[in-house]
């Protein structure tokens, strides 16, 4: 299986591997922590980029949407999510970040509070306040092992907050949830009765695990569609994230337009890469099968580190129905999260913790895990935690 091959990333202009010998301060650090796969891109992908470098020109590229890349992105909508979409309301960015943080500065003002979940994907935290409004955070709570939302304290938290904005993660990052069409109908609704703006990051749609089922908000609450703007890319699916590539969708053409227009105030046109549109042409055409491979591939690598994991130490794992990052809950050892920092780089495996997450010792202790890679190094990886983990079990 093509999977199960080690891939040499070393000396790749890699952050993953070549930047976490200075994040972690251990030259051999095995790195499990950054959300990129260490697998080949689909064959059609990689055929699609070489023939492109074949061209040995690398020019400016033109404008997605003057090529055939909105077709071929409504296209992958209809056939993945059932969802029909105008493709000529599709807007693009380097990245769903990039996107996220245009529509804080263009739909929002200074000051303005947005609301998200937490935990958090590092990143909306940075985009919110680098945008200079104010971060509210709503903490899900876990029930018989799952996360789920808080609906009071969230509609409290719109009103006494004066939220504006919304950030949804779907599905989340970095519980692994994959949100039902009850609970996505019941956050657009708290959020219509008080008019708040929704940015939905989809970015890990794609990467459904067997058995669960992703749905668009946008799609299945269209009473609220117009104060709804999804975030997409093939760049998570298809381990594309270098090549700078993401879109976004809203039937609110006066948000495409402040969009757009915030954009070229900053002088930032997200133009793509001379190799992106190619890949996803490739990638959204003719890899269906190889992502249904991987699919299963990372349910096995989840299965197998679960039960490794919970048989030898008394850590939790979260059953993620989505994604390739692990949640995993360590709060029985009861130390400090520097010492668990401290334990994790000493036995030479590069993973995040709660503060990357917007979580305080309150709140427990977490690990983020990335499992998307041969088994070989995830064996590697799993060992060296569980020792990490050992060693912290009497302090």
């Amino acid at each position: 299986m093509e999977f199960d091959q080690v891939q040499p990333r070393k000396n790749t202009y890699s952050i993953k591997w070549d930047g976490a010998a200075a994040v972690y301060h251990h030259k051999e650090v095995l790195p499990m922590w950054i959300a990129d796969m260490d697998f080949q891109s689909p064959p059609a992908v990689v055929k699609a980029i070489c023939e492109q470098a074949q061209r040995g020109i690398y020019g400016y590229v033109t404008e997605p949407q003057t090529t055939r890349v909105p077709q071929v992105i409504a296209d992958w909508l209809q056939k993945q999510n059932d969802w029909q979409i105008n493709r000529h309301f599709l807007g693009y960015s380097a990245g769903v970040v990039n996107g996220l943080s245009l529509a804080i500065r263009a739909l929002t003002q200074e000051g303005d509070a947005i609301i998200t979940q937490t935990p958090l994907y590092g990143h909306f935290q940075s985009a919110v306040e680098s945008s200079k409004r104010r971060l509210v955070t709503n903490p899900l709570h876990q029930h018989n092992g799952r996360y789920e939302f808080d609906w009071q304290l969230f509609e409290q938290q719109i009103q006494t907050k004066q939220v504006k904005m919304a950030i949804l993660c779907n599905p989340h990052n970095p519980t692994g949830r994959v949100w039902t069409i009850a609970e996505l109908k019941q956050f657009a609704q708290i959020c219509e009765r008080h008019q708040v703006i929704i940015l939905s990051d989809d970015i890990h749609s794609d990467l459904i695990l067997p058995g669960y089922h992703y749905q668009p908000l946008a799609k299945v609450y269209p009473e609220y569609q117009d104060q709804i703007i999804t975030f997409k890319s093939p760049s998570k699916t298809f381990n594309l994230a270098g090549l700078q590539f993401a879109y976004y969708y809203t039937t609110n053409k006066q948000y495409r337009q402040q969009m757009t227009q915030q954009a070229a105030y900053a002088c930032d046109p997200d133009l793509p890469t001379a190799f992106a549109l190619p890949a996803v042409i490739a990638a959204y055409e003719q890899s269906d099968e190889w992502l249904l491979d991987l699919l299963c591939y990372l349910k096995d690598n989840l299965q197998w580190m679960t039960a490794q994991i919970e048989t030898t130490t008394a850590a939790k794992v979260t059953r993620s129905e989505a994604t390739y990052l692990s949640w995993i809950d360590v709060s029985y050892l009861r130390v400090s999260e520097k010492a668990l920092q401290t334990a994790l780089a000493d036995h030479g495996v590069g993973l995040q913790t709660n503060e990357d997450f917007g979580l305080s010792a309150k709140d427990g202790l977490f690990i983020r895990l990335n499992f998307a890679t041969a088994r070989k190094t995830l064996e590697e990886g799993v060992n060296r935690l569980i020792e990490a983990l050992q060693s912290l079990e009497h302090k």
